[in-house]
């Protein structure tokens, strides 16, 4: 298919094709695949819900932990959702997006885009905007922590038992950890962010 990958800074026109794709698969059942899955995707996703603690794998400069403090409970019902969109909506002028690449997992559609969110702030140089605009409240600071839990343990784990995290790489999570650790902490002692 015709189209450009990856965001482009096009944050609202990858949100409304979210949207719109966890929709169409609102209606189908949890398949059975998920829970066979042990590649380091399937691992960091189960480790971002507390599904299982964190395993042995690189150095985090203990930003896996701080996120994992942070973590609160969240209520939202979980459906098929698409774990990996950023990179993968087609994007062409005067055409719909496209969604390709899927990656399966059973957890709230604002994760899925808590993870583009994640990836904007990581990787594209999204402004902390797209944090209130896509992820307003409590439980979308919550999916947010999940979503940046979920990318640094799969960094993790394919870098390896024993070794430590690129400084770059390092260095993006804790930006990232601080603004949202900030905005948590903002919420709980002000109590101004609505729910």
């Amino acid at each position: 298919m015709d189209g450009q990958e990856g965001p482009a800074g096009e944050w609202a026109t990858l949100i409304a094709a979210s949207r719109a794709f966890h929709r169409a698969l609102r209606h189908l059942p949890r398949p059975g695949l998920l829970d066979r899955r042990q590649h380091p995707w399937a691992v960091a996703d189960r480790i971002a819900w507390g599904e299982i603690g964190t395993v042995t794998a690189a150095h985090t400069d203990g930003l896996l932990a701080t996120l994992q403090d942070l973590q609160r409970p969240v209520n939202a019902p979980s459906q098929l959702v698409h774990g990996d969109l950023t990179g993968n909506v087609l994007l062409q002028s005067g055409r719909p997006p496209a969604v390709i690449d899927f990656s399966p997992y059973w957890r709230p559609v604002g994760y899925a885009e808590a993870i583009v969110v994640a990836d904007g702030l990581l990787y594209h140089d999204a402004q902390p905007g797209l944090i209130d605009s896509v992820l307003p409240g409590r439980d979308g600071l919550q999916m947010l922590v999940r979503a940046l839990i979920f990318r640094l343990a799969t960094s993790a784990l394919f870098e390896g038992p024993g070794r430590t995290l690129p400084q770059e790489e390092l260095a993006r999570f804790a930006r990232v950890t601080r603004l949202v650790e900030e905005r948590i902490h903002a919420d709980r002692h002000f109590g101004t962010r609505p729910t």
